[in-house]
């Protein structure tokens, strides 16, 4: 089973890519580093000595989507049935893509596997309701093995939604052509998200994650996560309000910047009730990706 990793780059930090990159090039056939628009590219002096790495360069930021469709088109029509894709400044654990392999043997109509997610920012508690292998209704993009037919099918990842929820809106739509989602907990990613801490907010009576993105990222998780109750009908109003609500209180009481992002977020929500939900296909530019050398 040929497999490939994907890694999209923006303004990284050498030390953890080159550590990301460690984990996981002895696990692959192939790594692609996407640059999606950094605002320097020296970094790539310093990765010189992956002579086996192929590299696109965007030269602007065409969004998460954009990228992810970059790597799983490559992987489609260079004959990879999976793909990995990772953010920048995540680590793959050892053996991942062997035990990827063998839990993707023993099920038919996967779409996309994914694994346990451990932020350096937060604590986890053991958790003896999630064990082994599982449905789940979505997987994060991070360490996520997609299954590059059901790419294909589904139409991809949906470039309208630029960055922030991609993850759920594609597992929602591989369901939709009958694929399923599923995590694991036989393999894990050490990640990090922002900047974010975990605290116990005394107003909403239970513990409050404060991610601390720039207001851009608060623009778009508004407007995608309305975007998605109009793309999908299971996805409940109530539940996507819940969330926008509780972004709300950890600007407010948390986060620096708030007039910007309280500003963002009201111009996300605005921007998502307008939105026209729409499927897509694959399209040419994504089936012939040029790619050069690191």
């Amino acid at each position: 089973m040929k497999t490939l990793a994907g890694i999209v780059l923006y303004n990284p930090d050498i030390k953890r890519l080159r550590e990301n990159i460690d984990a996981i090039i002895h696990q692959v056939d192939c790594l692609l580093l996407i640059e999606n628009g950094s605002d320097d590219l020296s970094y790539r002096e310093q990765l010189k000595e992956y002579t086996t790495v192929l590299y696109v360069n965007n030269h602007e930021s065409k969004g998460i989507a954009y990228a992810l469709n970059q790597i799983c088109g490559y992987a489609y029509t260079h004959g990879y049935k999976w793909a990995l894709t990772l953010d920048q400044d995540s680590v793959a654990t050892p053996g991942m893509i062997d035990t990827y392999k063998d839990i993707v043997n023993y099920h038919d109509n996967l779409g996309i596997l994914g694994c346990k997610i451990e932020d350096r920012n937060f604590k986890y508690p053991n958790n003896e309701k999630y064990q082994g292998t599982f449905d789940a209704p979505w997987v994060i993009t991070s360490a996520a093995f997609t299954n590059t037919e059901a790419w294909y099918k589904c139409g991809g990842f949906d470039n309208e939604m630029f960055i922030d929820f991609v993850d759920a809106d594609i597992c929602y739509n591989m369901k939709r052509v009958g694929y399923k989602t599923m995590v694991t907990f036989h393999t894990k990613l050490i990640q990090e998200i922002g900047k974010g801490t975990s605290l116990k907010d005394l107003f909403l009576l239970h513990e409050l994650r404060v991610d601390n993105h720039p207001a851009m990222r608060k623009f778009f998780g508004a407007r995608n996560s309305i975007y998605l109750t109009k793309k999908y009908d299971h996805v409940s109003l109530s539940k996507v309000s819940k969330f926008i609500f509780k972004m709300i209180v950890g600007i407010t009481f948390y986060e620096s910047a708030k007039i910007q992002k309280l500003w963002a977020v009201a111009k996300g929500i605005s921007k998502g009730i307008f939105m026209v939900p729409k499927y897509q296909h694959i399209t040419d530019i994504f089936l012939n990706i040029e790619t050069d050398k690191i």
